[in-house]
């Protein structure tokens, strides 16, 4: 019987020493990474896609394609976002070790 490999041992195999194929792998996770923190925000303070997307000027259906990773969000759209949950964005750039994500979000309470 095989061993079955973990994600990141597939993730290595399928970009190998492709940058660009690593770029485009990660840039998927940062907008799944993005589309989980709208998501699990909005269950937080309650409300519904329905409620969020009436108070951001948008249609209930954009915010479920914000939240499933099939819309790419704009900058705009975000500061609406965070606007309409009386939330912050803050941004901080270091330099990165090669086994970091580019983007990280972290949960300040």
């Amino acid at each position: 019987m095989k061993k079955a490999k973990n994600w990141k041992d597939i993730q290595k195999k399928l970009i190998g020493t492709n940058q660009k194929r690593e770029a485009e792998i990660q840039l998927e996770q940062i907008k799944l990474d993005l589309a989980q923190l709208i998501y699990d925000s909005r269950e937080e303070i309650g409300f519904t896609q329905s409620e969020l997307a009436s108070r951001m000027g948008l249609k209930q259906q954009y915010i479920a394609k914000i939240e499933s990773g099939e819309a790419n969000i704009t900058l705009e759209t975000l500061v609406r976002f965070l606007s309409s949950l009386k939330m912050v964005f803050k941004v901080e750039h270091v330099k990165r070790k090669r086994s970091e994500k580019v983007l990280q979000f972290l949960d300040v309470a």
